[in-house]
């Protein structure tokens, strides 16, 4: 089938299928589907073929020209199939076929480092190459060949129905949105709006050969918001200039609720998978889209959670907890400060001496899938117990916590409350880090009014928040390791994979030589994670200065010209393995100015609870005297 362009097409075509009868259920359409899909899978490869015939056979100049003519030839039809490679190959996709050109290694595989593979190292080589290096083009057209052909069978053997169809199409749309728009790929050939356009037309046309509803009204729109989000993109004058605030709001949002809407009048099932997001709810960036039981423990003790929450915000300020009953959860994060101290790095136990690290804030902790600045833990609640451990941070025990803590009547009838019906209605230690980080995941700080403006109240941001937001997702690059929407490295639209950079922070801020934190490589074990760190969230970063790991950095204008000159290379330092472009990004004042105002409008403070107004008394009278919060 011929691949519809524009609303006109788009429209007649839907006009024909009106015509035909309507079945959910027929197979026939799913087939189709794979016959579509396995048919761009295999222009590709041919794709690659030709640019191997066409590598071999010219030397001249016109070699280059043609063979970047087929790689947007491949890269089109790649865009058409991207939905359904990223749903059942995302290994594939992300380590051979059209991954980040960063080398990679991940906990999971071992002490493996994978090097960049695929279409963006065809990029690189192709468009940012003083001179073609015909053998390394060879062997990523022959290994990327390779990759493909792995695909096509998996086509034909995969399990694919109607609820996964809907479900590739539901993700595509919030990775075009939250992740290629803003610079994951085409970086050398800056051709991310065209790309996004590419994308849309081969969901358009999955979901035209799947199924035709009743509703033809419905329908007809939802094909015509497809046609002009595809029109919007193309019209794009540059990637820099392209505003992709504006097609997000106006394009993206509209078509993606139209298409969970034709689900449900379908009747299309979620499919039965602990995905992040909630693909029943229709708004892309609303307050529901996020499942919070894919971001925490597992477990069957749900029904008491808001008494438990209670309990753990008590716990959190209550300096009980502590070696010395002084120092509270609340001591290094302190709700005023975006649960962050204020301090370059936060006083020890002792008082003699610092901590290693800034103290991250904890608004949206819940929203990750790795904790501490090295990524060490993978849970919440192994992040409470590590410091609750840690004799630099709050220097106790289990034992010591539960003793103190029985000996307080208001305490254990508190738990009796929190976990009625469970076996730890007496103080255990899980109830201690349940209660806590049932209490942390209350800190919910997404009402910003960026966020509000992403949900339609277009009244929220002024011009230049607007251009600072294009800014940071085009041409300052920011958005390629922050990523909306919740601004940190964890990956849209699975939300599985965390990032870490290495960005060259100096060890002081006049300082040419980089930190001395070894980062995440004590963790991993692999040189390429040397002096990398887990990408945080720029979200309320206007209340949770100073910035960087080591806290290095007072003022928001003082990340940016860090960032402006491009690291810690970009300020001579020596780091082969620094991930941030290390050349300046030739940001001139009022585009850091915009940047800026964009980053302050990502505060948001609305739910932030206080502190609580008594803390539960003991039998013992000395332990009565604890101060709310601690006292250091």
């Amino acid at each position: 089938m011929i691949l519809i362009r524009g609303l006109v097409g788009s429209i007649v075509l839907c006009t024909v299928f009106f015509l035909l009868s309507f079945h959910t259920k027929d197979e026939t359409n799913i087939n189709t589907c794979k016959t579509y899909i396995h048919g761009e899978t295999k222009k590709i490869i041919e794709v690659l073929d030709q640019s191997l015939v066409n590598l071999d056979s010219v030397k001249d100049d016109a070699a280059g020209k043609r063979l970047k003519e087929l790689y947007f030839r491949m890269r089109k039809h790649y865009k058409h199939v991207e939905c359904f490679v990223e749903y059942y190959s995302p290994h594939d996709a992300k380590y051979f076929i059209n991954g980040p050109l960063v080398k990679k290694s991940e906990l999971e595989y071992g002490k493996r480092v994978y090097d960049p593979r695929g279409m963006q190292v065809v990029e690189e080589l192709l468009f940012d190459a003083d001179s073609l290096d015909r053998k390394a083009l060879a062997y990523e057209y022959q290994y990327l060949r390779e990759a493909l052909k792995a695909i096509l069978p998996k086509i034909q053997a995969v399990t694919f129905d109607e609820r996964r169809l809907f479900d590739m199409l539901q993700f595509e749309l919030y990775r075009l949105s939250c992740l290629n728009l803003n610079g994951y790929d085409a970086t050398f050939t800056q051709t991310n709006p065209g790309e996004c356009a590419w994308s849309l037309e081969g969901c358009e046309q999955l979901l035209q050969v799947s199924s035709q509803p009743q509703d033809k009204v419905k329908y007809t729109k939802l094909l015509s918001l497809f046609a002009q989000a595809e029109t919007y993109c193309k019209s794009a004058k540059s990637n820099n200039t392209f505003n992709r605030l504006y097609f997000i709001t106006r394009f993206m949002n509209p078509l993606y609720k139209e298409l969970v809407l034709l689900r449900k009048e379908l009747k299309i099932e979620q499919t039965q998978v602990n995905y992040a997001l909630n693909l029943a709810s229709p708004d892309m960036f609303g307050s529901r889209m996020f499942n919070p039981l894919f971001f925490s423990v597992n477990t069957k003790d749900t029904a008491n959670n808001a008494l438990q929450s209670d309990l753990g915000k008590l716990l959190f300020y209550d300096p009980i907890l502590s070696g010395n009953n002084e120092r509270a959860c609340a001591s290094c994060h302190q709700a005023g400060k975006g649960f962050a101290d204020g301090l370059q790095k936060a006083l020890s136990f002792s008082k003699d001496s610092v901590l290693s690290r800034n103290t991250p804030g904890l608004l949206n902790a819940m929203y990750q899938r790795n904790f501490f600045l090295d990524g060490r833990s993978r849970q919440l609640e192994q992040q409470v117990n590590d410091v609750l451990h840690n004799r630099n941070e709050m220097n106790t025990t289990v034992d010591a916590i539960i003793s103190k803590l029985n000996k307080s009547i208001e305490y254990r009838k508190l738990f009796q409350s929190a976990f009625a019906g469970s076996p730890d209605t007496s103080i255990s230690y899980y109830g201690i880090l349940k209660a806590i980080t049932e209490y942390e995941k209350t800190l919910d700080s997404r009402n910003s009014r960026f966020d509000k403006y992403l949900r339609g109240n277009y009244t929220q941001l002024s011009a230049a928040e607007i251009k600072g937001y294009n800014l940071f997702s085009g041409k300052a690059l920011c958005a390629t390791c922050h990523f909306l929407p919740l601004f940190t490295g964890l990956v849209p639209p699975y939300f599985n994979d965390t990032e870490y950079e290495v960005i060259g922070v100096p060890a002081t801020k006049d300082s040419k030589e980089v930190d001395v934190d070894k980062g995440r490589t004590v963790v991993s074990l692999v040189a390429i994670h040397q002096h990398a760190f887990k990408t945080t969230t720029v979200r309320n970063i206007g209340i949770t200065a100073p910035y960087m790991h080591n806290g290095v950095y007072t003022t928001v204008d003082e990340v940016l010209d860090f960032y402006n000159k491009g690291g810690g290379n970009g300020m001579g330092m020596q780091l082969p393995n620094q991930t941030l472009p290390f050349d300046s990004l030739q940001l001139n004042k009022q585009e850091l100015s915009s940047i800026k105002s964009f980053l302050l409008s990502l505060t948001d403070t609305s739910g932030i609870p206080g502190p609580p107004k008594r803390l539960p008394q003991f039998e013992e009278a000395a332990l009565n005297k604890r101060k709310i919060g601690g006292t250091y």
